[in-house]
């Protein structure tokens, strides 16, 4: 594992109530797998506070790690919404084992809202290194302005190897066709991903 004191290098606003945080990379020993999570140290109210987020980047990426986070109402996730860059952190990790295979497979994820963090980074990582994985991912949101990492996840989904499903559960305008409208249930899966059984 590592330890490192560092400073928050990027705040980006993802969709309103969302943002990324990143810390530097380059020239730093930081390994992980995509999928795992790290702990971030934050001075809240003038005490340090420590929580765990997965990584919303991927390991393919050499400049930099993040992670993303919904802000609440909590002491932390206040201080969050309104840290800039230069602001000291404490990072920690990595650890978790909700990782990708390491032989070849077909794989399903299904997921909703900020739980896409991690299945973003494994997508990432897939698509960077050329692994040889079956990806499909259903994921939810309750209206396209809600979707987190929209446009990447769309990049992703033009690989010939990933496949994306935008579910959208409560919309009172007019879908495009790249959305299903509705949660996503058992019917949408037996239709959607008719080999879930093949799959991881």
């Amino acid at each position: 594992m590592w330890q490192i004191e560092t400073q928050f290098s990027e705040v980006i606003e993802r969709v309103p109530g969302v943002k990324s945080f990143r810390f530097p990379r380059k020239g730093l020993n930081l390994r992980y797998r995509a999928g795992q999570y790290f702990y971030v140290t934050i001075v809240v109210n003038s005490k340090p506070l420590v929580h765990h987020f997965s990584f919303s980047s991927s390991p393919a990426e050499k400049n930099y790690i993040e992670f993303t986070k919904r802000i609440t109402e909590s002491d932390y996730s206040r201080t969050l919404d309104n840290i800039k860059p230069g602001t000291w952190a404490l990072i920690e990790g990595p650890e978790g084992k909700f990782t990708l295979p390491n032989s070849k497979r077909k794989l399903a994820f299904i997921c909703g809202g900020i739980g896409v963090t991690p299945v973003k980074s494994m997508l990432n990582y897939v698509k960077r290194k050329q692994r040889p994985l079956d990806c499909l991912l259903l994921y939810s949101n309750t209206n396209p302005r809600s979707i987190i990492f929209k446009e990447e996840l769309d990049e992703l989904g033009k690989e010939p190897n990933i496949t994306i499903h935008h579910f959208v559960s409560s919309s009172s305008q007019q879908l495009k066709p790249e959305y299903h409208n509705g949660y996503i249930n058992k019917a949408s899966i037996e239709k959607l991903v008719p080999d879930y059984k093949e799959r991881l």
